[in-house]
C-alpha cells in the first residue's frame, strides 16, 4: 500500500487496542477477583460492601455477554 499514510497510528502502522479475547480474560479476571472479595466482605458481615460488590460482579457479568 504506497501512498498510505499511517501516521495517525503508532509503532509505524501497528494499531493499538485490545482483541476480543484479551478483552474477555481481563473480564474474566477482575470477576475472579471481585467474588474473592465478595467471600472476605460476607464473612466480615459487611452488608453495604457485599451489595456493591454484587453490583459489580453483576455488571461483569453482562458485559460478558458479548
Amino acid at each position: 500500500m504506497a501512498g498510505c499514510d499511517y501516521s495517525c497510528l503508532l509503532n509505524g502502522g501497528e494499531e493499538m487496542g485490545m482483541t476480543d479475547n484479551q478483552y474477555k480474560g481481563f473480564l474474566l479476571n477482575q470477576l475472579k477477583s471481585l467474588k474473592e472479595i465478595l467471600v472476605l466482605v460476607t464473612e466480615a458481615g459487611n452488608t453495604e460492601a457485599q451489595k456493591k460488590v454484587e453490583l459489580e460482579i453483576e455488571t461483569l457479568n453482562d458485559m460478558l455477554k458479548f
